[in-house]
């Protein structure tokens, strides 16, 4: 098996030496707009079509977006997730509608009135164990702590550090930007990516900067890039 997991953006994986470190975790943080989510459909996506000899089946947690939303938007740069679920290479947990008081319809979901951390992450091993997964994206753990205590955000970021580390996945985290403090998810986690946007007159310019990447040597510049039908393009 192959050191390393494409990110599916070919020009950031250039940057990484070659992707992200098998197993291991990487925060990718940013406002909202900046391409949060896009980069993590790039990351899931490639690990279950970037090599079909040897799929990496993968699980999308859905906390600040509903899914419905997420299979729209995923559909407008040409990827079928809901093909995917059908053929077992993919689960995406709502975690979404449940917390707002919302009726789920995905079979892997927490119910109205159950949320918690602790439910997420029940349902992330289950949805592990249930296709093999070795791919995972929660987006976004802002929505899933923001509501704790400094204390119990601690504890369960590393709760969740463990989980991870025991089921061996590649992971995704994205999260809000918090001008005011840093996020305990920034120490827990072996990488860090951050996005972010300047407004001109006339143009928006969106950015991308790798902070820290443990295992590996990275590009520590700040690269613009866009997101077009394809998806994230880096202008390098």
């Amino acid at each position: 098996m192959k050191k390393r997991c494409s990110t599916g953006i070919r020009e950031l994986d250039s940057m990484l030496v070659g992707g992200i470190p098998r197993g291991k975790t990487v925060l990718v943080e940013g406002g909202p707009g900046t391409g949060k989510t896009v980069l993590s459909l790039h990351f899931i996506i490639e690990g279950i079509i970037g090599n079909p000899r040897d799929p990496e089946p993968g699980i999308f947690v859905c906390l600040d977006e509903n899914p419905d939303d997420l299979i729209r938007e995923a559909l407008a740069f040409g990827w079928d997730l809901v093909r995917l679920s059908e053929l077992k290479m993919l689960i995406i947990i709502d975690a979404y509608s449940g917390r707002l008081g919302l009726t789920p319809t995905l079979p892997y979901a927490i119910p109205i009135g159950k949320f918690s951390a602790d439910a997420v992450m029940d349902r992330i091993a289950e949805a592990a164990k249930a296709i093999a997964a070795k791919r995972l994206v929660i987006d976004s753990i802002s929505a899933l702590f923001d509501d704790s205590r400094d204390s119990d955000r601690r504890n369960n970021v590393l709760a969740l550090t463990a989980l991870l580390t025991r089921l061996s996945m590649t992971t995704i985290i994205t999260a809000e930007l918090e001008p005011l403090r840093a996020g305990v998810e920034r120490y827990a986690a072996q990488g860090l990516i951050h996005l972010d946007f300047s407004v001109g007159e006339q143009t928006v310019v969106r950015k991308l900067r790798i902070i820290k990447m443990r295992q590996t040597m990275h590009s520590m510049d700040i690269i613009p890039f866009e997101i077009t039908s394809e998806g994230i393009k880096l202008v390098l």
